[in-house]
């Protein structure tokens, strides 16, 4: 399984709801998306609700073609996400769309998370900067767990990067359009040939080889990174960068593993999940306590009063004069008491807790103050949301054409 997440995130609702979703796409029509979890209506008004530039985040997880993923299986992927995604939240402080695609060939998974904590419109970003530090754990678990295939696996690792990492040459190669190989392209593909014969030989071993390789077939060092390699040619100007295995910083010549028993390996996979299942714990936490400081319910559970309803009594019986039939004496000879009189308080009970019928009216109160507290801030909340959405159509039909054509 792999996580990406994706660079959007401005923008109408529209946009990254509606791709998921829509049928007209290549490969759709036999293997239509279907939302698991969602909707995709409430998800859109809530992106389009949002006036800050970064309103959306949006990702996906993707599965090799020989995983098989059951429906069981996704409902379990899907709640560790968003156990890590919303640490600390309540449900309804949060929103997420899932939506399963298969047109690619193998088992995807699209989510679509408005950067909105439901409860006070703060921004909520699930998956920040550096988000493959805490979300790596999560699926590093999954892959180990399940034996799927792994991104980080070094037996899967390629020498360059396949052509078709370029999104947008995948695209249009989806929809049926012809991608003509450039000058670039047959440069790189030549170059990466030239490295591999040489590794082959024995006369590369080591990432300063790379290094020196290039530059005795005539390309200057533009840049070295940590997992790519920029030459440039002197000659054409033209820069090009290598990215894979074979171009890393610490890349050397792959050799023969020792081979491992099958108890062996059970064994040291079963130490890897017990390390990641303690390391997604410490993650949560951290997570869950960050966002429960930065988000607090409106509403904490331990504020709300338990609604105890007070027993069940018998009917008393009236006569026309709204007077018990049945009248108790004392004992003494003293004034007539009426049952009823048997639930108010005694001096037994002065200074303790009140009877259940009292407490029971108490809590009732406070929970109808509450709902209706509750109530009037939603309606003025919704008042202020129509109130932009009028201002907004108001400066569009003031604007000239001109200036909509921009």
């Amino acid at each position: 399984m792999l996580m990406k997440v994706f660079p959007h995130g401005t923008g109408e609702g529209n946009k990254p709801t509606r791709y998921l979703v829509r049928p007209d796409y290549p490969g759709r029509d036999t293997r239509p998306p279907q939302v698991l979890r969602g909707d995709t209506a409430m998800t859109c008004a809530l992106i389009d609700s949002i006036e800050r530039r970064w309103k959306f985040t949006s990702g996906a997880l993707s599965w090799h073609p020989d995983d098989k993923v059951s429906p069981e299986k996704e409902e379990e992927v899907m709640d560790a996400f968003e156990q890590v995604a919303f640490a600390g939240l309540a449900p309804d402080q949060r929103n997420i769309l899932w939506v399963r695609h298969l047109h690619a060939g193998h088992h995807e998974l699209h989510f679509v998370i408005p950067r909105l904590e439901l409860s006070s419109g703060k921004d909520f970003n699930a998956c920040p900067p550096g988000w493959q530090k805490d979300f790596n754990v999560f699926r590093d678990l999954f892959n180990h767990r399940e034996q799927w295939a792994r991104p980080d696996d070094p037996a899967r690792e390629r020498e360059d990067l396949p052509k078709k990492a370029d999104l947008f040459k995948a695209r249009l190669e989806r929809w049926g359009k012809e991608v003509k190989e450039s000058e670039s392209d047959k440069a790189k593909e030549a170059i990466h040939s030239h490295l591999k014969e040489k590794v082959a030989q024995g006369l590369i071993s080591d990432r300063a080889g790379i290094l020196a390789a290039l530059q005795e077939a005539g390309l200057t060092i533009n840049r070295a990174g940590k997992d790519y390699i920029s030459v440039k040619d002197p000659v054409s100007g033209k820069k090009l960068r290598f990215k894979g295995a074979l171009y890393r910083e610490d890349w050397t010549p792959r050799t023969a593993e020792p081979e491992e028993s099958e108890e062996e390996r059970q064994e040291k996979t079963r130490k890897i999940i017990l390390r990641l299942e303690h390391d997604l714990v410490r993650v949560l936490e951290k997570r869950g306590e960050c966002n429960r400081k930065r988000y607090s319910p409106k509403w904490p559970d331990n504020d709300h009063p338990r609604l105890v309803l007070p027993e069940k009594q018998e009917p008393l019986p009236h006569d026309r004069d709204r007077t018990d039939t049945q009248s108790v004496f004392d004992p003494v000879g003293a004034e007539p008491r009426r049952p009823a009189d048997d639930l108010r308080h005694t001096a037994e009970n002065a200074g303790r807790q009140p009877d259940a019928a009292s407490v029971g009216i108490a809590d009732a109160e406070a929970l109808v103050q509450r709902c209706q507290r509750s109530v009037r801030e939603l309606a003025d909340h919704l008042g202020e949301i129509e109130k932009r959405r009028i201002e907004r159509e108001a400066q569009l039909s003031s604007m000239t054409p001109r200036m909509r054509m921009r």
